[in-house]
């Protein structure tokens, strides 16, 4: 039963990935045409002829910084708009529409919106910290108000407040926030490349997908689509798996 198990858990993800392949290279096929839908084997193709473009790695590395730069922007601003309108009612009341506001409002809207007064370069890093500031902003201030109060009054009574910090209140909050910081990755992803595309960086991935559109490379916009999505599961994967250890390190 055991073996059976560890079978299993080895072969259902490589099963489950071939049985799509093989729906998409099904549709490929009754599509008839490469460029409305390519098959697997030819964004296979494209995909490898991009990592072994040199310009891939630079591409790759500007989107890269733009990600983290936008990622950790938002980051710090919603957990500190979340400190302030958890502790004081009335920025909460001002405040809470506007969250509102841009959680409800299209990407697009704001990458038009800062195309008009803001470089290329820094429209994708500003479009990813709007998207994530709201969803740790949102997610912090649950944690703050969810905190025991007997453990809080404990923590005032025995421990100076940066200890008090650490002891009393981290623990409590990290596991909603470090759970929000990973769903907040995957929609930075998202928002960046799409930032990419509308605003066209000169280095970007954003752009080079743009390209392949505007050349009809069905192909390699499909192989570029590849690559990020790939990227950003694996860092979702990397940063998930950080956090299960230092869970288990406690």
């Amino acid at each position: 039963m055991v073996l059976k198990q560890k079978v299993y858990q080895i072969v259902r993800i490589p099963a489950l990935i071939l049985f799509y392949l093989g729906i998409w290279q099904l549709l490929s096929i009754l599509v008839g045409s490469s460029l409305l839908l390519p098959s697997p084997i030819e964004s296979a193709v494209s995909l490898w002829k991009i990592m072994c473009d040199p310009l891939c790695l630079r591409d790759l590395g500007y989107t890269f910084l733009r990600l983290v730069a936008g990622y950790l922007i938002g980051a710090v601003f919603g957990i500190l708009l979340a400190i302030l309108t958890a502790n004081v009612p009335f920025f909460h009341y001002v405040f809470s529409p506007f969250r509102l506001l841009i959680k409800s409002t299209p990407v697009m809207s704001f990458v038009l919106l800062l195309l008009v007064s803001v470089v290329s370069n820094l429209v994708p890093v500003l479009v990813s910290a709007i998207m994530v500031a709201p969803m740790l902003w949102a997610t912090t201030e649950q944690a703050i108000l969810s905190l025991d109060p007997k453990l809080s009054e404990m923590g005032r009574l025995y421990f100076p407040f940066p200890k008090r910090v650490r002891t009393v209140y981290l623990p409590q909050m990290l596991p909603q926030i470090l759970a929000s910081a990973v769903t907040a990755l995957g929609f930075a992803w998202k928002s960046v490349i799409t930032a990419e595309v509308l605003s066209l960086p000169r280095f970007a991935i954003g752009n080079r997908m743009y390209l392949s559109k505007l050349y009809l490379e069905t192909s390699d916009m499909v192989a570029w689509t590849i690559l990020v999505v790939s990227l950003s599961l694996a860092m979702e994967l990397l940063l998930k798996a950080v956090l299960k250890r230092k869970e288990a390190a406690k």
